[in-house]
């Protein structure tokens, strides 16, 4: 089911009119199915120095757009790869 919310940020800084570096972020929350990461891909990983935490399924890959950032259960996380699946689900793997 399609019951846990995330959040997909978008990050930009741009200066503002006195020359400051101002970061804004743009949030889009959507519904998304949380999975482990399994015991295969987590070794690889870790073999390369990268910790996955979770793999988050959309259920739509035209909700994401590039975000390099997610926000779940109070925590952001950084993407480190996703994956388009034969149908319109899009896999997203992330670490802290």
């Amino acid at each position: 089911m399609w019951d846990d919310v995330i959040t997909l940020l978008s990050i930009t800084e741009e200066a503002n009119n006195i020359g400051d570096i101002v970061e804004t972020i743009t949030r889009k929350e959507v519904f998304a199915q949380i999975r482990s990461i399994g015991m295969k891909e987590k070794y690889e990983a870790l073999s390369v120095g990268l910790k996955p935490q979770y793999t988050f399924i959309l259920a739509d890959y035209y909700d994401y757009d590039g975000q390099e950032s997610i926000e779940y259960d109070g925590e952001r996380f950084k993407v480190l790869r996703t994956y388009r699946k034969d149908t319109n689900e899009l896999e997203i793997v992330v670490t802290r």
